[in-house]
C-alpha cells in the first residue's frame, strides 16, 4: 500500500494537472493565479455545469415547451372555424400558464446569452432562431401589441422542436451514474419519439390554420393515420398549402425517422446490456481502463487493492473492457457494495474504435492490462496484450492530440518487455511488470533469504486478516499472534521536509524516527541531476535543505506532523559540508524517470563479456555441444541449491544467486528428467558453479546423487502451462509428491515452490490448527515460512505501481541489490554518498541474543549501517512446527537463539564472507607473526636504522607484488568454479617458504 499522506502523488483532475503537481510547486502556484483571473460568467457557467442546476433548468425548459404546445392545441379547439383569421380573447386557464412559460423562456434565453462565450454565434444559431419565432410574435399578440391572427399563434407550436434539448440532459445524467438513463437504448428511443410527435403536432396545427374544414382533433387524427400509412380518406386536405405541408412532413419522416429507428434497432439487438452500456467520463472524476485476459481472481485482487481504505478516499472509477459478457463469478464481484458504484463492466474489444469511445478511453487516466498467469500460450497472450495497449494509446493520441495515456502492463515472458518498449518507444510514463521474471527472481532470492516472498506480500498487500496490534502480548505462546501482528505492516510514503533533518545522515534520522515513533524509515527519494531516484538504506547520505520523500514500514499511515517534529539527541553533530552535486534541472515526472531507469536496465542485460557487466559472476560461455557440467564427485557438494525442473528464461533464477554483492556463492544443481534445451543452456552456462544431473526428483536415488541430505534449499519449478496437458490440480500433484519425498530425506531443507491452485496448500500443512479456516490461506504454515509463492501478489504490485511508480525499483533493489545500478549514474551516486542495499537474512550474534528487537535495531544501525526490518523465527519458538516471518516486531520483543533477522545492507554482512578472503587474511596474519616491524625499525635508543628500513621496503614491495599475483590467480580460478583444497595448500606453503627466505635478511 502506498499513500501520500498530506500530499498525494495523484490529483483528481486531468493528467496534465497531475504531472504539474508532481514535478513543480511553481506550476501549481501558476495554476492558482490563472484560476483567479476567471471571469464571473465563466464561474457561473462552471457552477451550473458541475452542480447539476443547468440540467434542471434545461429539463424545465423542455417540460414547459411541451406544455406550451399542449396549451396551443387546447386554444385551437376554442377558435371559430371559418374565414376569419383574427383570434378572440383566450380563456384565463390558457393565458396565465402561457405567460408564465413566456417569462421563463425569456429568462432562460437571457441567462444562456450572458454565459455564452461567442454571443454572435449564439444569437444566430438554430435553437436561438426557434426561440425568436416561437416566443416573441405570439407574446406580442397575447399582450395586444400586435394583431392576434391565427398565423401568429401558429408559431407557438414550433416550440416543441426544442424538446430535442432533453437528449443532452440525458447524456449528462448518464455521466452522473443514473441507472435509468445510462442505457444507450433509452436515449436513442427518445429521438424518434420526439420526431413523430413533432410531425403530428406541427402539421396538424398547420392544416387547421390553412384548411379550416375540420377541428384540430380531426387533423391530429388525420396525421396519425397518414404516418401509419393507413389513410382511411375520411379526412384529407383540400388546399394547395395543406397538401404541400403533408408532402414536407412525409419527406422529413422518410429522411430522418428511418435513420433514428435503425440506430435504435441495431443497438437494442446487441447481445447484452454490457454491450449496450456506455461510460461517460466526468471532469471531476478520473477513471482507469482495465484490460487483459486475467482470470476473475486477478481482477478481484486488483480491485480490492485499488479501492482499499488505506489508499485514502479516492473517486477513481474503473471501466473493465472485455470481449465477452461477465461470468457468474465476475457478476457477483461487481455487485459488491464497495465496487457497484465505481466499477463499470463493458462488453467490447480494444481494437474497435466504437468500443474505445464507449469506455471514454481518450480521457482515462491510465490503462492497466492484467495477464492470465495460467495461460497455455504465454507468447501469444503477451502479443495480444501489447497490441491492445498500443491501440488504446494510439486512439487517445489521435483524439486528444497527445502522446497517449499511461499504461501499466503485465506480461508473462521477459522478452515481451523488450518488445513492448521497442514497439512503443519513447513513452516514458509506461510501466511493464514481467510475471515470470519477478517470480524467478523471488524463487532464487528465497534460496538465500527464506521468507522474502512472504515479507514482500505483506508490504504490498492492503487486504489481509485483521488484527488489533494494541492487544498484542509478547508472552503469548502461539506463533499466530506474532505472525498476524507483523502482517499488519505496510509501506507508506511520507514527506521529509523539516529543517531539523538538514545536516544529518539517513541512518541518524532513521534511528531517531524508529525510537520515537516505532516506524522503520528504510528508503529515500533523492533528486539528482539524472532525475529523482529511490535508494534503499542510503545510510551515509547527508540530508540537504529541500523536500525528500521517505518510505517507512508501519502498521498505519504515520502522522506527518509527528514525523516532521522528530527530536534528535543533543550530542549529534550536524554536518553541513554537502557534496557539490547538481540537482534535477529537468521537468521529468516520477513516471518518466522510473521508465527511463527500467529501459536502461533492459538495454544492458547480460552479455558474454563479464568485464563490461561486472554485476554478476560469469565465466567464459561453454560450447553448445559440451553443455552444462554434470555432477561428478557428490561429496564436494554441501549447502548447495537444487533446482527441480527447467523453464524458459532460466537465467533470471540464477541472477540473484550469482550477484557480485555476494562474497560467497554456492553451487547450483539442476535436476531434470530430460536434457536441457540448447537455448536454455546458452542462458545459464555463463554462470559459474552450475551443474546438471539427469533424473527425477521423485526418485530417491536421483535425489541422493545431488546430495539432497546436504543441500540448503530446493526450488520446484512448475511445468509451463503450454506443456502440461492436465488441470492446475494435476500440476500441483507433482509438486506435492516432490515436496513430501524431499522432506523424508532432509527435514531441514528449505523448499520453495509455486502452487497453481491455492486450495492445495492444505496438503503441505503439518499441524492441524484451525487458523486457515478462521482467516485464509495466508496464515498457513507453508506460506508463513516462505515456502509458497502466490502469483496474485503481482496483481497487487501492479496496483501499487499505479499509485507509486518507484515501488518496483524498491523491490528490485531488495532482490538484486546493487546489481541493478545504472553504470552511467554510479559515479553520481558515489559523489552523493548514495548506495543501493540488498535484503539479507543473517544469524544473530550470541552477544545480541536475549536482547529486544529495539536494542538490536539500534546496535545494527549504529555499528553496521544495517536496517533490521523483521525476524525469521525458528522452529518451536512459539509452538510452531515451521519457521515464520515476523515483520517489524514491537520494540520489546525478545530475540531467541533460533531467530534470524532480515537486514537491509549495502554489503553482505561479514559473517558470510567467502573462504578465499579468509585465505588472504590468514596470509597477512602469518606475516605479522613472523615480522615485528616496530622492533626492526627502532634501535635501543629509538633511532631508525636506515639499512633495516630499506630492506623492509624492498620486502614490502615484493609482498605487494606477490599478493597481487595471488589475487589474480584466485579470481581467475574462482570464476571458473575450480578452486581445490590442494591448490590452497600449495599457496600457503609457497607463502611460508617465501617468508622464511626473507626473514633472515630482515
Amino acid at each position: 500500500m502506498i499513500y501520500e499522506g498530506k500530499q498525494s502523488i495523484f490529483s483528481h483532475q486531468d493528467q496534465y494537472a497531475l504531472i504539474r503537481l508532481v514535478n513543480s510547486e511553481d506550476d501549481a502556484t501558476t495554476k492558482k493565479h490563472e484560476e483567479g483571473k476567471i471571469t464571473l460568467t465563466l464561474r457561473m457557467a462552471k457552477y451550473l455545469s458541475t452542480s447539476g442546476i443547468g440540467d434542471y433548468l434545461d429539463g424545465i425548459n423542455v417540460l414547459l415547451s411541451f406544455l406550451l404546445t399542449v396549451l396551443h392545441l387546447i386554444d385551437c379547439s376554442f377558435w371559430d372555424q371559418g374565414e376569419t383569421q383574427d383570434v378572440k380573447e383566450a380563456q384565463a386557464f390558457i393565458t396565465i400558464p402561457e405567460l408564465i412559460c413566456y417569462i421563463y423562456f425569456l429568462l432562460d434565453f437571457a441567462i444562456n446569452f450572458c454565459l455564452s462565450e461567442n454571443k454572435l454565434f449564439f444569437t444566430f444559431q438554430t435553437t436561438s432562431l426557434i426561440e425568436y419565432v416561437s416566443i416573441f410574435p405570439s407574446l406580442l399578440a397575447r399582450l395586444n401589441i400586435i394583431t392576434g391572427q391565427k398565423y401568429i399563434y401558429l408559431l407557438r407550436v414550433l416550440r416543441f422542436l426544442l424538446c430535442y434539448k432533453l437528449d443532452k440532459v440525458l447524456q449528462r445524467l448518464s455521466m452522473e451514474g443514473n441507472q435509468f438513463v445510462q442505457s444507450r437504448v433509452f436515449r436513442l428511443a427518445y429521438k424518434p419519439i420526439v420526431t413523430v410527435m413533432a410531425i403530428i403536432m406541427i402539421n396538424s396545427s398547420i392544416l387547421y390554420v390553412v384548411e379550416q374544414d375540420y377541428s384540430i382533433v380531426e387533423y391530429i387524427y388525420f396525421m396519425v393515420v397518414t404516418i401509419s400509412t393507413v389513410g382511411f380518406g375520411d379526412v384529407y386536405p383540400t388546399t394547395i398549402y395543406g397538401r404541400f405541408s403533408i408532402i414536407v412532413a412525409i419527406l422529413i419522416m422518410f429522411l430522418v425517422l428511418p435513420t433514428q429507428v435503425e440506430m435504435l434497432t441495431r443497438v437494442y439487438s446487441l447481445r447484452s446490456q454490457y454491450a449496450r452500456n456506455k461510460y461517460m467520463s466526468k471532469k471531476e472524476c478520473e477513471h482507469i481502463l482495465l484490460l487483459g485476459s486475467s482470470q476473475v481472481e486477478g481482477f478481484k485482487t486488483f480491485l480490492n487493492e485499488l479501492y482499499h481504505s488505506d489508499h485514502g478516499m479516492n473517486d477513481i472509477n474503473t471501466v473493465i473492457l472485455q470481449p465477452s459478457a461477465p461470468t457468474e463469478e465476475m457478476t457477483l464481484q461487481l455487485k459488491q457494495p464497495a465496487l457497484q458504484s465505481r466499477v463499470i463492466y463493458l462488453e467490447g474489444h480494444p481494437l474497435q474504435n466504437k468500443d474505445l469511445e464507449r469506455c471514454s478511453s481518450k480521457d482515462c487516466n491510465c490503462v492497466i492490462v492484467l495477464a492470465n498467469k495460467t495461460s497455455r500460450t504465454p507468447k501469444r497472450d503477451d502479443y495480444r496484450n501489447i497490441i491492445h495497449a498500443f491501440a488504446v494509446k494510439q486512439f487517445a493520441k489521435k483524439q486528444k492530440s497527445r502522446r497517449g495515456v499511461r499504461v501499466c502492463l503485465q506480461v508473462l515472458q521477459p522478452s515481451s518487455k523488450d518488445l513492448y518498449f521497442n514497439s512503443l518507444g519513447g513513452h516514458e510514463t509506461d510501466q511493464v511488470i514481467c510475471v515470470d521474471e519477478l517470480k524467478l527472481y523471488l524463487l532464487g532470492k528465497t534460496c538465500l533469504c527464506p521468507g522474502i516472498n512472504t515479507l514482500i506480500s505483506f508490504l504490498i498487500q492492503s487486504s489481509k486478516p485483521s488484527y488489533d496490534i494494541s492487544k498484542y502480548d509478547k508472552n503469548k505462546e502461539e506463533w499466530i499472534d506474532d505472525y498476524l501482528c507483523g502482517m499488519q505492516n505496510e509501506i507508506y510514503r511520507v514527506p521529509l521536509e523539516s529543517e531539523a533533518f538538514v545536516g544529518l545522515t539517513f541512518s541518524q534520522i532513521s534511528q531517531a524516527i524508529y525510537k520515537e515513533l516505532n516506524i522503520i524509515l528504510f528508503a529515500l527519494e533523492v533528486e539528482l541531476e539524472s532525475g529523482t531516484s529511490v535508494f534503499v538504506n542510503p545510510s551515509e547520505y547527508l540530508f540537504e535543505d529541500y523536500l525528500h520523500y521517505g518510505y517507512v514500514i508501519a502498521s498505519e499511515m504515520p502522522n506527518i506532523d509527528q514525523v516532521q517534529q522528530t527530536k534528535f539527541p543533543e550530542y549529534i553533530q550536524k554536518n553541513y559540508c554537502f557534496p557539490n552535486v547538481q540537482r534535477q534541472q529537468n521537468n521529468k515526472n516520477a513516471l518518466q524517470q522510473e521508465a527511463e531507469y527500467l529501459k536502461e536496465i533492459l538495454s544492458e542485460g547480460l552479455k558474454d563479456d563479464s568485464s563490461k557487466h561486472p554485476a554478476y559472476y560469469q565465466v567464459k560461455p561453454q560450447t553448445i555441444t559440451t553443455g552444462l557440467p554434470k555432477v561428478g564427485d557428490q561429496e564436494k557438494f554441501e549447502n548447495h541449491f537444487i533446482v527441480c525442473g527447467v523453464v524458459s528464461d532460466m537465467k533470471y533464477l540464477m541472477m540473484p544467486l550469482r550477484a557480485r554483492s555476494l562474497k560467497n556463492i554456492q553451487p547450483i544443481v539442476i535436476l531434470n528428467q530430460d536434457l536441457i534445451p540448447t537455448e536454455i543452456q546458452l542462458q545459464i552456462n555463463k554462470f559459474p558453479k552450475v551443474y546438471f544431473q539427469q533424473g527425477s526428483p521423485l526418485n530417491t536415488e536421483d535425489l541422493k546423487k545431488v546430495c539432497i541430505q546436504k543441500a540448503s534449499a530446493l526450488v520446484i519449478l512448475q511445468k509451463s502451462a503450454d506443456q502440461e496437458e492436465g488441470t492446475a490440480n494435476i500440476v500441483d500433484a507433482d509438486t506435492i509428491f516432490i515436496y513430501k519425498t524431499v522432506k523424508l530425506l532432509n527435514q531441514n531443507i528449505n523448499i520453495i515452490t509455486e502452487l497453481a491452485s491455492i486450495s492445495t496448500i492444505s496438503f503441505l500443512q503439518i499441524s492441524r490448527n484451525n487458523y486457515v479456516q478462521k482467516y485464509d490461506w495466508s496464515v498457513s504454515e507453508p506460506f508463513a515460512s516462505g515456502e509458497i509463492y502466490i502469483s496474485t501478489m503481482l496483481d497487487t504490485l501492479i496496483c501499487q505501481a499505479y499509485y507509486n511508480p518507484f515501488i518496483t525499483s524498491i523491490f528490485d533493489q531488495m532482490i538484486l541489490g546493487s546489481a541493478s545500478v545504472n553504470k552511467k549514474h554510479k559515479k553520481l551516486y558515489q559523489a552523493s554518498k548514495l548506495q543501493q542495499s540488498n535484503l539479507f537474512l543473517i544469524n544473530i550474534p550470541p552477544k545480541y541474543q536475549e536482547k529486544t528487537f529495539g536494542e538490536l535495531f539500534e546496535i545494527l544501525l549504529t555499528e553496521q549501517n544495517m536496517i533490521p526490518i523483521g525476524l525469521y523465527r525458528g522452529e518451536k519458538v512459539k509452538n510452531n512446527n515451521k519457521p515464520y516471518v515476523f515483520l517489524k516486531p514491537p520494540m520489546d520483543v525478545v530475540i531467541s537463539s533460533k531467530d534470524r533477522v532480515y537486514v537491509l545492507s549495502a554489503k553482505q554482512p561479514k559473517e558470510l564472507e567467502n573462504n578465499y578472503d579468509n585465505v588472504t587474511n590468514q596470509g597477512q596474519e602469518s606475516t605479522s607473526q613472523y615480522l615485528n616491524i616496530k622492533s626492526k625499525l627502532q634501535g635501543e635508543e629509538g633511532r631508525v636504522d636506515i639499512e633495516f628500513s630499506r630492506e623492509l621496503k624492498r620486502f614490502s614491495d615484493e609482498m605487494k607484488k606477490f599478493q597481487s599475483q595471488l589475487n589474480d590467480i584466485n579470481q581467475e580460478v574462482f570464476n571458473q568454479g575450480l578452486i581445490q583444497e590442494d591448490f590452497i595448500s600449495r599457496v600457503r606453503q609457497s607463502l611460508k617458504s617465501e617468508l622464511a627466505n626473507l626473514h633472515p635478511a630482515a
